[in-house]
């Protein structure tokens, strides 16, 4: 009982900070304190107004400490700009377009149709049982105590624990029983922003909830805007439709941009100069009946003018002459 009591004392400061928050919060609720309304036509507005936003974040996943240290900049600027008496609209957005969600939603798919649902991935155990034959077929065999034998490859050895998209929602408090349905691409757009909302409103920030969206054209109020903005653009010359080379996904039978891929983020098209070099002297058939042209490629080019041999490593291929051509 005297332990019960000690540990009520212990955090009764701060069980006293939270019920004052939640009776604030419930209070800004009910006065609806961080309703921004435009000023009539005519109306002064003398202190100005103040527009705040932060970078939507994206919904593949749960809000993390990140997010709040770098909102808690915005947020803080809105309160003060509210106390000198400014129209303030603090807005939110989430964000949803681009490749990630979609990669994300196709991993998984492809995870339950190989492991089947729920899925059963290959263990450390499974592996080593798969590999203990071969050690035993070594086991007399001489040990070199000077050198380490792991028993993992160095690309398993880096896997971390949640590598496949069905721990990673699992990790992220979600039921294992809801997961499938997060094969379909749409079903993250519905799931992750109203528990982003959540969490903002625990953190106490003053936006405007009644101006909360999402992007990508499932909301046809903010696509038709970015619309706008695009065509606006591109009537006043700002904008041209162009053609670049980009890194393409065949699985996904589009462009992958930067921040679009699962991995190589940072990898971009690499540029190469191919050379033709016909072969002026081949032995046989070949040689008699067609014209011989093989191709190299260099990062950068050098002199078109050039003789290169080349000599293979087996002698029955014998020695080519080539020209640059």
């Amino acid at each position: 009982m005297a332990d019960h009591e000690g540990k009520e004392g212990k955090f009764s400061r701060r069980d006293l900070l939270l019920r004052i928050q939640a009776a604030s919060q419930a209070r800004w609720e009910e006065e609806k304190t961080f309703y921004a309304e435009p000023a009539m036509e005519g109306q002064p507005c003398p202190e100005g107004k103040f527009f705040g936003n932060f970078p939507y974040p994206y919904m593949n996943g749960l809000l993390h400490l990140g997010h709040a240290f770098s909102l808690s900049k915005l947020e803080f600027a809105a309160a003060y700009h509210r106390l000198c008496g400014k129209r303030v609209l603090f807005g939110q957005g989430f964000h949803c377009t681009g490749m990630p969600i979609k990669a994300c939603a196709d991993k998984l798919d492809r995870e339950l149709t190989a492991y089947g649902c729920p899925p059963r991935f290959p263990t450390q155990q499974d592996e080593e049982e798969e590999q203990q034959p071969a050690a035993n077929g070594d086991a007399g065999a001489p040990v070199d105590p000077t050198k380490f034998v792991g028993k993992k490859s160095k690309a398993q050895s880096k896997k971390g624990p949640g590598a496949t998209q069905w721990d990673i929602l699992k990790r992220s408090g979600i039921q294992e029983e809801d997961i499938p349905q997060f094969r379909d691409s749409s079903h993250w757009l519905h799931y992750f922003p109203p528990l982003a909302e959540r969490d903002l409103r625990a953190m106490g920030c003053g936006v405007d909830w009644r101006r909360s969206f999402i992007t990508t054209d499932m909301n046809p109020f903010y696509d038709s805007f970015v619309r706008w903005q695009f065509w606006t653009l591109y009537r006043q010359g700002k904008i041209v439709k162009d053609k670049r080379y980009a890194v393409y996904s065949p699985l996904d039978g589009q462009p992958c941009a930067d921040h679009d891929r699962a991995s190589g983020e940072g990898v971009g098209p690499q540029e190469y100069t191919l050379i033709k070099m016909r072969v002026k002297e081949l032995k046989g058939v070949c040689g008699k009946c067609y014209k011989v042209v093989m191709l190299s490629f260099e990062v950068l080019p050098f002199t078109k003018k050039a003789t290169v041999a080349l000599c293979s490593g087996r002698r029955s291929l014998g020695l080519w002459v080539l020209d640059a051509v």
